[in-house]
Order: C-alpha cells, then structure tokens, then sequence
C-alpha cells in the first residue's frame, strides 16, 4: 500500500469513500445480475415444458386419431369391411364388378375415417397380401404396388404384433424424415390369416408447423422410443450442449420424447441489455458524482494545500512566509494560530541565536585569554639554551615541553588535527610527570584516518589533566593514560582511559548529569569545572549530539572519559575560534 502514500490525504480520503460506494455496488449488481439470470431461466425453462405439453397433447390426439382408424379396421366391428378385405386380399386389379363394389365399400369407410384426422394431412393407404394399395389418397392410383423403400422398411416389422402400431421413418434423412408411418397387420378373427396391411403416414410438415414457435434459435425436436429423430426445427447456430437450457417431455401413449433446448446466450442477451442499460445510466451518475466530488473535494481542501505549502516553505529556510486569512471559519483560525506561531518561532530562534553567538565568543575569548605573553617563549627559549649547553638535559627537555604547550596556547582558536593534538597532550603530561614526580605512560592509539580529523586545540587536555591530578593523587606504582579513537557511523568516539582510583558510583553518576547539563553546577562550584567546561564546549562547537560521559573502568580501577563528535567526512575542518586571535 506503499503506493497510497503519493496522494494527498484528502484524496486518499476520497478514494476511500468511491470505494466504499462502488464495492457494494459492483457486490449488489453482480448478485441481482445472478439472481435474474437464474430466475429468468427457471421462468424460460418451465415456460418451454408448458409448451411441449401443448405439442403432446396435440400430437397424443392426432396418435388418437391414427389409433382409432386402425383398430376399426383390425377388429371388424363392420362385418362388410371384414368381407370386402377377405374378397381383396389377394386382388391385383379390377376384374370383376364384385371387385368394384367391395372396393367402395373399404373406401366410403376410409373416407369416413379420414375425416377425424383431415387436420393432420395424414397419407391413409390400405396394402393386400399382393402389396397392392386398396385405399390410398387421390394420388396414389389403386391397385398399384406399395413403393420398395416403403415396402423394405415394413419387411423390418413384426407381423405377429397385432394389437400395438408400429412405427418407423420414411424418406428424407435420418434427422427429419419425409414421414413417420404407423403400421398394423389386419388378419382374419376366424383363421388369424393376413387380409391387409393398414400404413398411416404423418407428414413432416405437420410436424414442423406443430413443432414451429417462431424463434429461431430455439430448437424443438421430436424423437421415438429407439431415439430416432421424428422431426427438427430452429437452431440456425447450434452452440455446445453444455451452453444450452434443455426442457423435456415424454409423450406415454407412444413413448415418443419432446426436447426443447434454448440457447444461454439468447437469455443472457436480453438480461445483459438490461443490465447495460441500467449500469450506462448509474455509471454516468457516478462519473457526475466523481467529478463534482473531486472539484468540492479541491475546494474545500485549497485552504489546507496551502498550510502544507507555507510549511514546506518555512522549513525550507523563508521564515517570512505567512498564510493570508480569509473568512472566520476553522481553516482562518488555524492559519491565524499558524501565522502567530511562525511569529513566535521566529522571535525564540533569533533569541536563541544571538544567546548561543554571544555565549561562544565570550568563552572562546576567555579561553583564548588565559595565557597571551610571546615574550615568555623567548626568555624561556633562552633558559633552555643555557640548561643544554650545561649538560641538564632533563630540564631542558621539561623546558621544551613547556614551550610547546605555550606555543598551542598561543594559538589556542586555530584547530589541530588529532595525531597532533596527542602529540600536544604528551608534551603536557611529560611536564606534568615532572612536576609530579611520576612516570606516566602515555600511549595514543588512532584507527586509520582518525589522525587527520581537526579538532579544537586542548580539547582534551582538562580530561588528561583531571586524570592526573585527581586520579593519579594516590600514586599509583605505575601510572598510564591511554587515548584511543575511531569512527562508529557518523560519529568519531575518543576514550580517554586511566588506572586512578577511580570514582565512586553515587559520585559518578552525579559527574555525569552535570555533564549533560542536568544538576545545577552552582551545587559544587568547585569540582569537575575543567570537564563540565569541555562538555558545554562540545555542544556549543557541534550542537546537541556531541557529548562527554564518564564511566568506571570494569577490567581494573580506573576512569574513562569518552566524547562523541558528529563529523561529516574524514576530514572535518570547522571554523571554531576567533581568527583574529594571536
């Protein structure tokens, strides 16, 4: 969410509320979209099985009808059409006027059969054991043979059936044949011999116009018991089965099933234009709503950009910023409350400024002060002559000791690289030893580079000095001073070790809350000033981040003073003192 933090807080604020709205809009939308989808399905779906049990029915009524026409004739209920079909049965033409006359007789019954069915168009045709056609329709001439194909596919039937119709498909193709035929075998109730053959044929295209609903992608078909297709209509574009809605009816009389199957994405066209159109019209109001939000939204956070910019500004380094007040509301008494702020800053920053310049001159001039006089180093210079040309070597060597340090005091304000400043502080504790009469070992140790890092001169000499005096004042057998210093990040660290006496945990912890300025210094005026001096010293040449502090040695007795020295290269030069000073 890194990403967030590019934007304003008001627009991340805005962003927050557009997503709150929007999210349970898309969730409510995408839910109502499923439900309708679903119920729209069902309602199609039960829909399409009401309409297939209209097409049953009307096709059980025409299977009725066919049922009807075959049974009258199978089971003689006229004993002059049984009599005409024994008299025909194996009549090819008309030879006789006995003939002619049961002829008529069969046909006035078709012609009164056929009226129960004119509805269907169906082909009625009477066939003898000579597979010659007895009745037929106007088309059919009598007496003529039973064509081959119709007459193969009846090969195929059961003769010995002879209560049930049997059914097959007749011409076109295997998918929507020309007609669909029923069959019975007329025998004779007295010897169970064959008389005739009844064929009923139902025409395709009353299948279609039956099976016609007008939509073209909606496909309805009709198939028998075996799965044969009857009949076939709609479905100019076929999608996968697995894309369609499917409704089913079974017909009982003949076991035939009706399939209607409608494609999904007839459905979801229709659902998904509403649905467009719905979500156009709620999107544009939306994109109303966003772009007037942003625009009251960049209004109303104007005065806040504003603070922000002046902030920035005053941070910046213009301290003459300042943010106009319009109005009374919240916004003008906060950049009121602002403006007095920047006011006041300016005013304690100026204090504090002029406070911390007055406070290093005047303590860099008194510590520049303490000893002045060029004319010591040439009487002393002179008194070291005289001692080497007499043989004292070692008051010469303590004279020349001596004259070093006179020589850094003199130049006090300029500052010294620290490989120096030991060399300085060896100077001064080999005329301390003397004074002292102790042999103290000096030893510096610099990681690299450390030696070139400017220091102030006798920045460190008061915590040499303090070493001396207070913790070498037992004597101990063999006194030693170790400086070490390195780099730790940012920061140069410089220990400042000895093997005194040491200092007591009550007395060391009070040491070190003078030294950061936490104890009042008028409560023991008269100890420690030469360290509480070098502490304030740091943190008016290099700010609140430098410091000294004092701990008790753990290894052996002893103190170690550590100081901790921001610098900003390797080689950090500071301006520090007066220039001018001699």
């Amino acid at each position: 969410m890194k990403w967030l933090s590019r934007f304003s807080f008001h627009r991340r604020l805005q962003f927050t509320f557009l997503i709150l709205i929007l999210l349970p809009f898309i969730v409510v939308t995408f839910w109502s979209y499923t439900s309708v989808r679903e119920n729209v399905s069902d309602k199609i779906s039960r829909a399409g099985e009401e309409t297939l049990k209209v097409i049953g029915s009307q096709i059980e009524k025409t299977v009725d009808s066919i049922s009807f026409v075959s049974v009258y004739f199978s089971e003689a209920y006229d004993p002059a059409v049984l009599e005409s079909l024994r008299y025909l049965k194996n009549t090819g033409n008309f030879g006789n006027y006995g003939v002619y006359t049961h002829y008529n007789k069969l046909k006035t019954t078709a012609n009164i059969l056929s009226v129960q069915s004119l509805d269907a168009d169906l082909q009625i045709m009477l066939v003898n054991r000579e597979n010659r056609i007895l009745i037929g329709n106007q088309n059919i001439p009598v007496f003529s043979g039973l064509p081959e194909q119709l007459l193969e596919e009846s090969s195929k039937l059961n003769e010995q059936e002879k209560i049930s119709l049997q059914w097959f498909p007749y011409g076109g193709n295997p998918t929507a044949p020309d007609y669909y035929y029923a069959v019975r075998f007329i025998t004779d109730p007295l010897n169970q011999e064959k008389l005739a053959t009844l064929y009923v044929g139902i025409p395709s295209h009353y299948f279609h116009n039956l099976l016609d609903t007008g939509n073209s992608a909606n496909i309805l078909s009709l198939a028998d018991g075996l799965g044969r297709s009857i009949a076939v209509t709609g479905g100019a574009d076929t999608p996968k089965e697995s894309q369609m809605l499917v409704s089913e009816v079974r017909i009982p009389k003949v076991g035939w099933l009706l399939t209607s199957k409608t494609p999904r994405s007839s459905i979801d066209s229709h659902i998904n234009r509403e649905f467009l159109v719905s979500i156009s019209i709620v999107g544009l109001f939306f994109l109303a709503f966003l772009i007037l939000s942003m625009l009251w939204a960049g209004y109303i956070n104007k005065p806040i950009s504003l603070l922000r910019a002046s902030v920035k500004q005053y941070v910046g380094g213009n301290r003459a910023v300042r943010i106009p007040v319009r109005g009374k509301d919240e916004v003008a008494v906060l950049s009121s409350a602002f403006n007095q702020m920047l006011d006041d800053m300016n005013q304690l920053l100026q204090q504090v400024e002029s406070e911390q310049e007055e406070k290093r001159l005047l303590e860099l001039q008194a510590l520049a002060a303490q000893i002045r006089p060029h004319f010591l180093l040439n009487t002393l210079n002179s008194i070291k002559v005289d001692l080497l040309l007499s043989g004292d070597q070692p008051h010469g060597a303590m004279i020349d000791a001596l004259m070093k340090l006179l020589r850094v005091y003199v130049h006090v304000d300029k500052p010294l690289e620290l490989a120096e400043e030991c060399k300085v502080l060896g100077s001064y504790v080999q005329v301390m030893q003397i004074r002292n009469r102790l042999d103290i070992a000096f030893e510096c140790v610099l990681d690299e580079k450390v030696g070139e890092v400017m220091l102030p001169r006798l920045l460190l000499q008061p915590i040499v000095e303090n070493a001396i005096s207070h913790g070498f004042s037992a004597r101990p057998a063999k006194p030693a001073i170790r400086l070490e210093a390195a780099f730790e990040d940012d920061m140069l660290k410089i220990s400042i070790s000895d093997n005194g006496r040491g200092m007591p945990e009550d007395k060391l912890q009070r040491l070190n809350r003078r030294l950061q300025g936490n104890e009042d210094t008028a409560l023991w005026p008269e100890k420690g000033v030469g360290l509480v001096n070098t502490a304030r010293r740091l943190q008016v040449l290099y700010g609140y981040r430098a410091r000294l502090s004092a701990q008790a040695r753990t290894d052996e007795d002893g103190m170690t003073f550590t100081l901790y020295i921001p610098v900003t290269s390797e080689k950090e030069a500071v301006p520090l003192d007066d220039p001018d000073a001699d």
